[in-house]
Order: C-alpha cells, then sequence, then structure tokens
C-alpha cells in the first residue's frame, strides 16, 4: 500500500494543484484589477447624467443639445466679452441663433474636456493611493 500521497498526481492536496490553483487566482486578480481600475473602460450610463421621463431621452437630448449650447454662449457672451455690462451686452446683434450656438458649443467643450481631465488625474490620484496602501497592508503582513 502506497502512503506517499505528496508524489499522486491526482491528490487534491498535491503540490501542483496547490500552486496551479495559487497562480490562476493571481492572474484572475490581476486581470480583475486591471479592468476594474482602467479609467477609459469605465462604463457611463447616459440615464444618470440626463434628467428626462422614461422613453423620453432622445427628444430631451435633442432639446439640451439645442438650448444649453445656446444659453452657454449668452452666458459666455455676457460675462467675457460685455465684461458683465448690460449696456454693452444690448449691443450685440444677438439675432444669429447658430454663432451663439457654436460659441457655447466649444465653451461647454472646453469645459468637459476639464472636468474628464480632473476626473482622470482624480482616478489615478486614487489608484496611485489605493497601491500604495496594498504594499503597506501587505508588507505588514509579511508577505
Amino acid at each position: 500500500m502506497d502512503t506517499n500521497f505528496s508524489k499522486d498526481s491526482k491528490s487534491f492536496l498535491s503540490n501542483d494543484y496547490r500552486s496551479a490553483g495559487q497562480q490562476y487566482s493571481k492572474e484572475s486578480i490581476q486581470r480583475r484589477k486591471v479592468q476594474e481600475e482602467d479609467f477609459l473602460s469605465q462604463e457611463i450610463d447616459y440615464r444618470k447624467f440626463i434628467f428626462a421621463p422614461e422613453g423620453y431621452e432622445g427628444l430631451v437630448m435633442f432639446v439640451y443639445l439645442l438650448t444649453l449650447p445656446y444659453l452657454i454662449g449668452l452666458s459666455f457672451l455676457f460675462l467675457f466679452v460685455a465684461r458683465a455690462s448690460y449696456e454693452y451686452f444690448l449691443e450685440f446683434n444677438l439675432t444669429s441663433f447658430f454663432v451663439i450656438w457654436a460659441i457655447g458649443y466649444e465653451v461647454s467643450a472646453v469645459l468637459l474636456m476639464g472636468i474628464i481631465l480632473l476626473a482622470w488625474i482624480n482616478h489615478y490620484r486614487n489608484r496611485y493611493n489605493r497601491e500604495q496602501s496594498r504594499k503597506r497592508s501587505s508588507s505588514r503582513r509579511g508577505v
């Protein structure tokens, strides 16, 4: 009768199976960590940002696309070009919807890109801090 279980390749407690399981676990954790922490692979649900009744998101998105850049363009012209002076603001020819809309579109695009840049910086700063805390906690455990 053979009592040597460590050399049995079919044994559940063999070192080969144990090391293969540990390797698979490490690879799986690394793969999930990269997928979770990659900034560009995050899912964005537009319904969180659009205030609309269920089923009318397309219509509300179209109205937003027409009105928000126009209002942002008017605000930009009033605050930065007319220097918040109502008299100077009234001297503008405000009949051109498309020109004001285009100014607002560009201003909103710059603001949106700035917000995305700040979110990216914040994401990587948080990721770096998590990595540092993991390294400190693993060094305390002696791993």
